[in-house]
């Protein structure tokens, strides 16, 4: 019982909620950004949810501003229960804790709250869950399990079928988009624009974005530094720079998640540095388990993978035109997903930032624009995706970036981050597109169907 109370110090006192270490750092903090992915209405369901993504993106911090809501509201407070499971065994275990807590709970009446906290740390943790559910019902119980292995927890919840309790119980908390990180960071920018990236949409705004092109840009290079991670966005503006403490955090957080999975950290090095050298560029498997350490192919992909499903990077298969899926026995194009992640990565590596080639990690940051606004499955991992693409000619014309809901619904981007955009850049889209977007350093233009914005714009449209 003293770690329950621990744990949860305002079944106490309600107001010791202001002394939980992750509130009392966000008193500290010049920006504070509360995502709003459950409504007020969606806490009140007979549900299950999960809440997905990177480790320190912000997970257990959303997770205690839950409870102070509820507890804003007269929830009684021995009705909220957290745990964090990250010393917790075994599935029994984790049911003994539930079962110590709820004993005490059962008496009050009304909703109660389970708020588990990295629910993936525990072998088998679906089990208890199942067993809750099965033995005392999901009636007027609302639970919460984080966790930042996407497979993890995709393998766990697909074994409590008819047991989540509502039709859509999964959320994932990214880093900001440049969007969000402008709206939280930097001045108020009078632009409503919906998110549309078709070219006719963006056409009608042009004259409005040109408005506001230097502010853009200005915060683009403040993005790049500190990426869409609180931290590292509080410590840049309040000094001007990282912490050298936050790139350790994050890489240490990087390789728990590597050897959680069980995997090297020397491979994993090796991997990253392979990446980097490639970045943008188009590589098979075994090209890039060659570069790596002449690891086998199968063992790179099973790497790929766990990096991608713990949300830090992503991959892109080229096109196939006739299928409109991706070309599982091409080449790929390898990313990470925020911009600080190059930050951490070259800390890593040994690879100096300035090395790394800034076209490809602005053609990268596009990529995860369009990944996180137009791939609906993102919260099962990166490795599930299923509508952006890039696609290569047969006489070996690229198009960076290709969404393709369906042969009707296709929209190419070619990333062209040079001062000048001449005419013959536009001809991938023209001759087999038709229509599209050239996203830019700094040009804006109309040519017909095809639109040209600085990145600085386009990421702006996007959410």
């Amino acid at each position: 019982m003293d770690e329950l109370l621990l744990q949860n110090p305002w079944w106490e006192n309600k107001d010791r909620i202001k002394d939980d270490v992750n509130i009392k750092k966000l008193k500290k903090r010049k920006f504070v950004y509360e995502p709003s992915l459950f409504k007020p209405s969606e806490l009140q369901e007979d549900a299950v949810y999960t809440l997905r993504g990177a480790r320190q993106v912000g997970k257990t911090t959303l997770v205690k501003l839950i409870i102070k809501g509820l507890l804003k509201k007269n929830v009684h407070p021995r009705n909220i229960f957290y745990y964090s499971m990250d010393l917790v065994k075994d599935d029994k275990e984790l049911f003994g804790i539930f079962m110590a807590w709820y004993r005490t709970a059962e008496k009050n009446g009304g909703r109660k709250y389970i708020l588990f906290d990295e629910a993936t740390y525990v072998k088998g943790w679906e089990k208890a869950i199942k067993h809750i559910v099965d033995t005392l019902g999901l009636e007027n119980k609302t639970f919460i399990l984080t966790g930042s292995s996407a497979i993890d927890l995709r393998k766990g919840s697909e074994r409590l079928p008819g047991r989540r309790g509502v039709a859509d119980p999964d959320r994932l908390l990214l880093p900001l988009s440049f969007r969000q990180f402008l709206r939280l960071t930097g001045p108020n920018i009078g632009l409503k624009i919906e998110g549309s990236i078709d070219p006719g949409d963006i056409g009608k705004n042009i004259d409005e974005l040109k408005i506001y092109h230097k502010k853009l840009d200005l915060y683009l290079d403040k993005y790049l530094v500190c990426g869409g991670f609180l931290e590292s966005i509080n410590s840049f503006f309040d000094k001007d720079a990282i912490d050298d403490e936050i790139f350790e955090r994050y890489a240490s957080v990087i390789f728990t998640e590597i050897e959680k999975a069980k995997k090297s950290r020397n491979t994993s090095k090796n991997i990253f540095s392979s990446i980097l050298d490639s970045l943008g560029s188009r590589i098979s498997w075994s090209k890039l388990a060659k570069k790596s350490g002449g690891i086998s192919t199968n063992t790179l992909i099973d790497y790929i993978y766990t990096f991608s499903d713990s949300f830090t990077l992503h991959h892109i298969e080229h096109l196939d035109m006739n299928k409109m899926t991706g070309s599982p026995l091409k080449e790929k194009k390898l990313y990470f997903f925020d911009p600080f992640y190059y930050h951490i990565v070259s800390k890593i590596t040994g690879i100096p930032y300035i090395k790394i080639n800034r076209s490809s990690i602005i053609e990268g940051l596009i990529g995860a624009h369009l990944i996180r606004n137009f791939e609906p499955g993102i919260y099962q991992g990166f490795s599930n995706i299923e509508k952006t693409f890039y696609w290569r000619s047969a006489r070996g014309k690229e198009v960076d970036f290709v969404l393709a809901g369906s042969k009707k619904e296709i929209i190419a981007i070619m990333v062209k981050y040079q001062n000048i955009i001449d005419p013959i850049d536009y001809l991938p889209i023209k001759n087999s597109f038709k229509k599209g977007i050239v996203v830019s350093r700094n040009t804006f233009d109309i040519a017909g169907d095809i639109v040209t914005l600085p990145v600085s714009s386009f990421l702006y449209i996007l959410d």
